[in-house]
């Protein structure tokens, strides 16, 4: 969700497929996230032959064969025709790669099915031959497993650790029914020690400053509203922030979202919540960029949308939060849920690299050198877009001066089941725009992932939280909640540091108790909202001998 934006289970929130009916309800990317993804054929790519809304009309609504129930199974029926699995796998495979029928279980793909015509029907595209869903059913079932295979954390080997994570409930902690913490952001440095953090909740609008010491928490909220996902801090700028707002809390197409300058008011009143940009799509984040060569007064902006809608683009001379003189669209594809501007090829010019969602499962990256056209490069792509990818960050995570880049896959939410194949990879910069790609953990559910050097042995270690809300339906050790993956001599090292409890959206990294150890604050994000729950839960890095 990344948090990946809106996300109640069940929610319709991303289209993965052209009748292959991989349908992604998160959002969480945006989750949020944000969080956490679009019809298919809105989206750039899936624009050919598309019929006009007035043809469509005229036309009137298109009649899928319709199966009942009991077509989920395939038990005593003939295998399908070579003519009927090639329409298929073209029908299914003409927005994006053909979904494979061994990432659902079989009882599983007519819902998947189903639901990936009906959206076939919302794109309006006239050009494919289509099947019957009978036969994409039957299709997808021939090779699908019974059900899914998913390793245990708890069997695990871990070797001995250097360090512990314990869990401290801080005096002062809030409780609420149902919180959403879509970020977990620093503050600066407080005074007096501890650390300073801010908070979203895209659920009660709540925009919430922290103070905490490692035994005590105090907190207010500064500003209330909307439906905030990210914050980063205007440049130059101290105590004003950049709000990316979602327009509401589920996934839905419309033009509610807005980006805002969050400015600090008076003694003891909330902080005013000032618009740069409203009419916008589901808005995840803005991000400070000198797009144009001009000076770093532009500001790039992630609509995750949902269906129809969604875009990443750039605000012209919004970079300071004054008004846009202009725009640019980067890229016109929902599901953008994480960028980063980073020097990735270290030419002295800002790189834009970003994460997409829905059916695409992209990492982009945008090299700047020329003012206002970037070189445009996708560097790495999912095999499926059912992949559900989440997060994405940057660090140099070998010390050779060049940012690597953290990729995360976890988004449970659109069908609700944890997979083998979620987890983080990095992507190894070579400095000359290339990258290679090496899988790191396996973590079902994984919504965040950041670096930092957890045991003082000076390289970057990579933290991770998950969330998903289908836990309960697994034995007690099925998934790690939060994971310290240790970077060593010999490779990466995985530990634990909570497990079962999948509801961190997100999580910062901040030396909380003054020991000089970076310990982790994770924000809770419940599905449920008539459950109370401590907004955050913190866990402070000892070593086995303190």
């Amino acid at each position: 969700m990344a948090l990946r934006v809106g996300l109640e289970p069940g929610s319709p929130a991303r289209c993965r497929a052209a009748g292959g009916g991989l349908v992604s309800r998160a959002g969480a990317a945006a989750l949020v996230a944000g969080v956490v993804a679009a019809a298919v054929g809105a989206t750039a790519g899936c624009d050919a032959g598309k019929a006009s809304p007035a043809a469509a009309v005229s036309r009137g609504p298109r009649e899928s064969p319709r199966v009942p129930p009991a077509a989920a199974t395939v038990a005593a029926q003939p295998p399908l025709s070579p003519a009927a699995r090639e329409r298929v796998e073209r029908f299914c495979s003409a927005c994006h790669p053909l979904p494979a029928p061994a990432n659902f279980p079989r009882l599983q793909w007519p819902q998947e099915v189903r639901l990936g015509f009906d959206l076939w029907q919302a794109s309006l595209r006239t050009d494919l031959a289509v099947p019957s869903e009978a036969e994409a059913i039957r299709y997808f079932q021939e090779g699908a497993p019974e059900r899914l295979d998913l390793p245990r954390a708890a069997d695990r080997p871990e070797s001995a650790a250097p360090l512990v994570f314990e869990r401290v409930e801080p005096t002062g902690m809030v409780e609420q029914p149902g919180p959403a913490i879509a970020q977990v952001t620093l503050d600066g440095a407080p005074s007096g020690g501890g650390a300073a953090i801010l908070t979203t909740d895209m659920r009660s609008g709540e925009i919430r400053r922290w103070h905490l010491d490692g035994s005590t928490a105090s907190s207010s909220v500064v500003a209330a509203g909307g439906h905030p996902c990210r914050l980063t801090p205007v440049p130059g700028a101290a105590g004003r922030w950049f709000v990316g707002d979602l327009g509401s809390y589920m996934p839905e197409d419309h033009d509610f979202g807005s980006v805002a300058i969050l400015e600090p008011s008076g003694e003891g009143a909330q902080a005013a919540i000032r618009p740069i940009r409203e009419g916008l799509s589901r808005v995840v984040e803005a991000l400070p960029i000198d797009f144009d060569g001009t000076g770093p007064a532009d500001l790039l902006v992630l609509e995750f949308g949902w269906r129809r809608s969604g875009a990443l683009r750039v605000l012209l001379g919004a970079g300071e939060g004054g008004p846009a003189t202009g725009q640019r669209v980067l890229d016109p594809r929902h599901g953008c849920l994480a960028a980063r501007v980073v020097d990735l090829d270290r030419d002295g010019h800002a790189d834009v690299v970003a994460a997409f969602a829905q059916e695409h499962e992209t990492v982009d990256v945008w090299y700047g050198g020329t003012p206002g056209a970037p070189d445009h490069r996708q560097v790495h792509r999912l095999p499926d877009p059912s992949w559900g990818s989440s997060g994405l960050d940057v660090a140099d995570l070998d010390g050779d001066g060049d940012a690597d880049i953290i990729h995360i896959n976890g988004d449970t939410m659109d069908s609700g089941l944890p997979r083998a194949n979620h987890g983080i990879r990095v992507l190894w910069n070579d400095g000359g725009r290339a990258f290679r790609v090496e899988e790191v953990a396996v973590m079902p559910g994984i919504s965040q992932a950041a670096a930092a050097d957890l045991d003082g042995d000076g390289d970057q270690d990579l933290v991770a939280a998950a969330f998903h809300p289908s836990e309960g339906g697994h034995p007690p050790g099925t998934f790690d909640s939060l994971l310290w993956v240790e970077k060593t001599p010999d490779g990466w090292k995985t530990h634990a540091i909570e497990r079962d409890r999948c509801e961190h959206a997100a999580f910062a990294l901040a030396d909380v108790d003054g020991d000089g150890r970076t310990d982790l604050v994770a924000g809770t994000f419940r599905a449920d909202p008539a459950s109370p729950r401590p907004l955050l839960t913190v866990w402070l890095n000892r070593r086995r001998t303190d």
